[in-house]
């Protein structure tokens, strides 16, 4: 039996075919995933005026609670900042893309620059 050579750039492209699906598999499994956003702050999760997105409150609360496990954070609140939404929207109009969340009192506020 005679082993055939498989081209350079087939081997390739199969490669990153097979990682694409991986990727692919990985990212809707974790969309599966059950939220551990408490029900009082889901109703501040979403993408308009006032609302934080999911992706940016998980990574906010994921490091605050590393933090406070760790031992240096006493704070019950804690701050998060949206990068995607546009500081100022214009005609001397601030945007709000900064959060401060208490979720010990059950506080969130949207606050602008």
């Amino acid at each position: 039996m005679r082993l055939r050579s498989v081209p350079l750039g087939a081997a390739v492209f199969c490669l990153v075919a097979i990682l694409a699906a991986l990727t692919a598999s990985v990212s809707s499994f974790a969309a599966l995933r059950p939220s551990t956003i408490p029900d009082w702050l889901q109703r501040h999760v979403g993408d308009g005026e006032g609302q934080i997105s999911r992706v940016v409150l998980e990574r906010a609360r994921a490091l605050y609670q590393k933090k406070v496990s760790e031992g240096p954070v006493s704070n019950p609140c804690y701050f998060a900042m949206d990068a995607t939404r546009p500081g100022d929207l214009g005609n001397s109009v601030l945007g709000q893309r900064y959060y401060v969340i208490c979720e010990a009192k059950q506080i969130f506020r949207a606050v602008s620059s």
